[in-house]
Protein backbone atom coordinates (compact mmCIF):
# COMPACT_ATOMS: atom_id res chain seq x y z
CA UNK A 1 0.00 0.00 0.00
CA UNK A 2 1.40 3.37 -1.00
CA UNK A 3 2.18 5.68 1.90
CA UNK A 4 -0.16 8.59 2.48
CA UNK A 5 1.57 11.90 3.11
CA UNK A 6 -0.34 14.67 4.87
CA UNK A 7 1.62 17.86 4.19
CA UNK A 8 1.03 21.20 5.90
CA UNK A 9 -0.47 19.60 8.97
CA UNK A 10 -0.87 21.54 12.19
CA UNK A 11 0.11 19.46 15.21
CA UNK A 12 -1.12 20.54 18.65
CA UNK A 13 -0.77 18.56 21.84
CA UNK A 14 1.31 17.39 24.75
CA UNK A 15 4.14 14.84 24.63
CA UNK A 16 6.23 14.00 27.71
CA UNK A 17 5.27 17.26 29.38
CA UNK A 18 6.16 19.33 26.33
CA UNK A 19 3.50 21.41 24.61
CA UNK A 20 3.45 21.15 20.83
CA UNK A 21 1.99 23.65 18.35
CA UNK A 22 3.78 23.45 15.02
CA UNK A 23 3.43 22.50 11.37
CA UNK A 24 4.69 19.19 10.03
CA UNK A 25 4.47 16.77 7.16
CA UNK A 26 3.04 13.46 8.42
CA UNK A 27 3.79 10.07 6.90
CA UNK A 28 3.16 6.44 7.88
CA UNK A 29 6.40 4.53 7.29
CA UNK A 30 5.90 0.79 7.86
CA UNK A 31 5.18 0.59 11.61
CA UNK A 32 6.17 4.19 12.38
CA UNK A 33 4.27 7.48 12.24
CA UNK A 34 6.74 10.13 11.08
CA UNK A 35 6.25 13.82 11.84
CA UNK A 36 8.72 15.86 9.78
CA UNK A 37 9.00 19.33 11.31
CA UNK A 38 10.08 22.32 9.27
CA UNK A 39 13.00 23.28 11.49
CA UNK A 40 13.68 20.27 13.70
CA UNK A 41 14.60 16.59 13.64
CA UNK A 42 11.63 14.41 12.60
CA UNK A 43 9.72 12.51 15.26
CA UNK A 44 9.27 8.79 14.69
CA UNK A 45 6.37 7.38 16.72
CA UNK A 46 6.20 3.60 16.77
CA UNK A 47 2.71 2.14 16.33
CA UNK A 48 3.37 0.09 19.48
CA UNK A 49 3.31 3.35 21.44
CA UNK A 50 -0.05 4.45 20.01
CA UNK A 51 -3.02 3.41 22.15
CA UNK A 52 -5.86 4.85 20.10
CA UNK A 53 -6.86 7.19 17.28
CA UNK A 54 -9.90 9.21 16.28
CA UNK A 55 -10.33 9.91 12.58
CA UNK A 56 -12.21 12.95 11.31
CA UNK A 57 -12.86 14.34 7.86
CA UNK A 58 -9.73 16.50 7.89
CA UNK A 59 -8.34 15.75 11.33
CA UNK A 60 -6.66 12.95 13.23
CA UNK A 61 -6.24 12.59 16.98
CA UNK A 62 -3.45 10.28 18.11
CA UNK A 63 -3.52 8.99 21.69
CA UNK A 64 -0.10 7.94 22.98
CA UNK A 65 1.11 6.15 26.10
CA UNK A 66 1.24 8.08 29.40
CA UNK A 67 -1.90 10.02 28.39
CA UNK A 68 -0.04 12.07 25.78
CA UNK A 69 -2.14 13.21 22.82
CA UNK A 70 -1.59 14.89 19.47
CA UNK A 71 -4.32 16.73 17.53
CA UNK A 72 -3.55 16.84 13.80
CA UNK A 73 -5.55 19.09 11.49
CA UNK A 74 -5.19 19.77 7.80
CA UNK A 75 -6.95 18.31 4.76
CA UNK A 76 -8.70 15.06 3.84
CA UNK A 77 -5.35 13.30 3.50
CA UNK A 78 -5.34 13.00 7.28
CA UNK A 79 -8.42 10.80 7.15
CA UNK A 80 -6.76 8.48 4.63
CA UNK A 81 -3.62 8.40 6.76
CA UNK A 82 -5.62 7.63 9.91
CA UNK A 83 -7.43 4.74 8.26
CA UNK A 84 -4.13 3.39 6.99
CA UNK A 85 -2.67 3.69 10.48
CA UNK A 86 -5.58 1.72 11.95
CA UNK A 87 -5.21 -0.87 9.18
CA UNK A 88 -1.58 -1.48 10.09
CA UNK A 89 -1.90 -1.18 13.87
CA UNK A 90 -4.80 -3.66 14.06
CA UNK A 91 -3.77 -6.18 11.42
CA UNK A 92 -4.71 -9.61 12.78
CA UNK A 93 -1.59 -11.66 13.54
CA UNK A 94 -1.19 -15.32 12.67
CA UNK A 95 -3.15 -17.12 15.37
CA UNK A 96 -1.90 -20.66 14.82
CA UNK A 97 1.84 -20.03 14.96
CA UNK A 98 3.47 -22.17 17.62
CA UNK A 99 0.59 -24.63 17.99
CA UNK A 100 1.91 -28.19 18.16
CA UNK A 101 -1.18 -30.40 18.04
CA UNK A 102 -2.73 -28.56 15.10
CA UNK A 103 -0.14 -29.84 12.69
CA UNK A 104 -0.05 -33.41 13.94
CA UNK A 105 -2.71 -36.11 14.26
CA UNK A 106 -0.26 -38.92 14.98
CA UNK A 107 -1.89 -41.83 16.78
CA UNK A 108 -5.42 -40.44 16.52
CA UNK A 109 -8.16 -40.49 13.88
CA UNK A 110 -7.42 -37.80 11.31
CA UNK A 111 -11.13 -37.03 10.91
CA UNK A 112 -11.52 -36.32 14.64
CA UNK A 113 -8.39 -34.15 14.67
CA UNK A 114 -9.58 -32.11 11.71
CA UNK A 115 -13.10 -31.81 13.13
CA UNK A 116 -11.79 -30.51 16.45
CA UNK A 117 -9.70 -27.76 14.88
CA UNK A 118 -12.17 -26.88 12.09
CA UNK A 119 -14.04 -24.16 14.09
CA UNK A 120 -10.79 -22.42 14.96
CA UNK A 121 -9.46 -22.54 11.43
CA UNK A 122 -12.77 -21.19 10.13
CA UNK A 123 -12.56 -18.33 12.65
CA UNK A 124 -9.01 -17.58 11.56
CA UNK A 125 -10.03 -17.45 7.91
CA UNK A 126 -12.97 -15.19 8.74
CA UNK A 127 -10.74 -12.45 10.20
CA UNK A 128 -7.92 -12.81 7.68
CA UNK A 129 -7.28 -9.44 6.06
CA UNK A 130 -9.78 -7.65 8.35
CA UNK A 131 -8.24 -4.75 10.31
CA UNK A 132 -11.31 -3.07 11.80
CA UNK A 133 -11.38 -4.09 15.49
CA UNK A 134 -15.18 -4.03 15.81
CA UNK A 135 -15.60 -6.24 12.76
CA UNK A 136 -12.91 -8.63 14.00
CA UNK A 137 -14.79 -9.02 17.28
CA UNK A 138 -18.03 -9.61 15.40
CA UNK A 139 -16.44 -12.28 13.21
CA UNK A 140 -14.87 -14.00 16.23
CA UNK A 141 -18.16 -14.22 18.06
CA UNK A 142 -17.74 -16.07 21.35
CA UNK A 143 -21.23 -17.61 21.42
CA UNK A 144 -20.95 -18.88 17.86
CA UNK A 145 -17.49 -20.34 18.44
CA UNK A 146 -18.71 -22.09 21.59
CA UNK A 147 -21.59 -23.65 19.66
CA UNK A 148 -19.27 -24.74 16.83
CA UNK A 149 -16.90 -26.45 19.25
CA UNK A 150 -19.77 -28.14 21.10
CA UNK A 151 -21.07 -29.37 17.74
CA UNK A 152 -17.62 -30.69 16.85
CA UNK A 153 -17.45 -32.59 20.16
CA UNK A 154 -20.87 -34.15 19.52
CA UNK A 155 -19.86 -35.22 16.01
CA UNK A 156 -16.59 -36.71 17.23
CA UNK A 157 -18.46 -38.64 19.93
CA UNK A 158 -20.99 -39.91 17.39
CA UNK A 159 -18.17 -41.17 15.20
CA UNK A 160 -16.43 -42.79 18.17
CA UNK A 161 -19.53 -44.71 19.29
CA UNK A 162 -21.91 -45.04 16.31
CA UNK A 163 -25.26 -46.55 17.08
CA UNK A 164 -24.79 -46.37 20.86
CA UNK A 165 -26.42 -43.18 22.25
CA UNK A 166 -25.41 -43.93 25.85
CA UNK A 167 -21.77 -44.40 24.90
CA UNK A 168 -21.91 -41.28 22.74
CA UNK A 169 -23.11 -39.22 25.70
CA UNK A 170 -20.33 -40.65 27.86
CA UNK A 171 -17.68 -39.83 25.26
CA UNK A 172 -19.15 -36.37 24.73
CA UNK A 173 -19.06 -35.65 28.47
CA UNK A 174 -15.44 -36.78 28.66
CA UNK A 175 -14.44 -34.58 25.72
CA UNK A 176 -16.25 -31.58 27.16
CA UNK A 177 -14.33 -32.04 30.38
CA UNK A 178 -11.06 -32.04 28.44
CA UNK A 179 -12.22 -28.88 26.64
CA UNK A 180 -13.22 -26.97 29.79
CA UNK A 181 -10.25 -24.59 29.55
CA UNK A 182 -11.19 -23.82 25.94
CA UNK A 183 -14.71 -22.76 26.88
CA UNK A 184 -13.33 -20.62 29.72
CA UNK A 185 -10.91 -18.93 27.31
CA UNK A 186 -13.71 -18.26 24.81
CA UNK A 187 -15.81 -16.69 27.56
CA UNK A 188 -12.91 -14.38 28.41
CA UNK A 189 -12.56 -13.54 24.73
CA UNK A 190 -16.22 -12.56 24.57
CA UNK A 191 -15.93 -10.28 27.60
CA UNK A 192 -12.81 -8.64 26.18
CA UNK A 193 -14.57 -8.19 22.84
CA UNK A 194 -17.50 -6.46 24.53
CA UNK A 195 -15.09 -4.17 26.36
CA UNK A 196 -13.30 -3.37 23.11
CA UNK A 197 -16.46 -2.46 21.24
CA UNK A 198 -17.79 -0.37 24.12
CA UNK A 199 -14.47 1.23 25.02
CA UNK A 200 -13.20 4.73 24.33
CA UNK A 201 -11.34 5.69 21.18
CA UNK A 202 -8.30 6.83 23.14
CA UNK A 203 -7.59 3.23 24.20
CA UNK A 204 -9.08 1.37 21.23
CA UNK A 205 -5.78 0.04 19.90
CA UNK A 206 -4.49 -0.85 23.38
CA UNK A 207 -7.76 -2.66 24.12
CA UNK A 208 -7.47 -4.45 20.79
CA UNK A 209 -4.00 -5.71 21.68
CA UNK A 210 -5.33 -7.15 24.95
CA UNK A 211 -8.21 -8.82 23.09
CA UNK A 212 -5.80 -10.36 20.56
CA UNK A 213 -3.74 -11.91 23.36
CA UNK A 214 -6.90 -13.50 24.75
CA UNK A 215 -7.80 -14.78 21.27
CA UNK A 216 -4.34 -16.34 21.09
CA UNK A 217 -5.13 -17.96 24.42
CA UNK A 218 -8.23 -19.59 22.93
CA UNK A 219 -6.17 -21.16 20.16
CA UNK A 220 -3.49 -22.27 22.63
CA UNK A 221 -6.11 -23.81 24.96
CA UNK A 222 -7.65 -25.74 22.07
CA UNK A 223 -4.21 -26.97 21.03
CA UNK A 224 -3.48 -28.16 24.58
CA UNK A 225 -6.92 -29.75 24.94
CA UNK A 226 -6.37 -31.96 21.92
CA UNK A 227 -3.79 -34.00 23.88
CA UNK A 228 -6.44 -35.06 26.40
CA UNK A 229 -9.11 -35.49 23.73
CA UNK A 230 -6.80 -37.70 21.68
CA UNK A 231 -6.11 -39.84 24.74
CA UNK A 232 -9.86 -40.28 25.31
CA UNK A 233 -10.35 -41.33 21.70
CA UNK A 234 -7.55 -43.87 21.90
Amino acid sequence: MAAVIAAQTRVVGMVRGREIDASASVTLDQDTLVLAWQDATPWRLSLSGIEGIAVGGSSLTVYLVRNDVLELSGDDQLRALGLQLLDRACAMPELTRGLKSLGSSRGTPVAAHDRWFAPLLAARRAVEGVSDPARQVMLLDAAALTQDIQRAIAEIAATKAPGDPAEQRAVEAALEEEAAAVFTAIESMGLAGDALRGGALDTRIADWRQWVEIVRGVFAAADDAWTGIAAELR
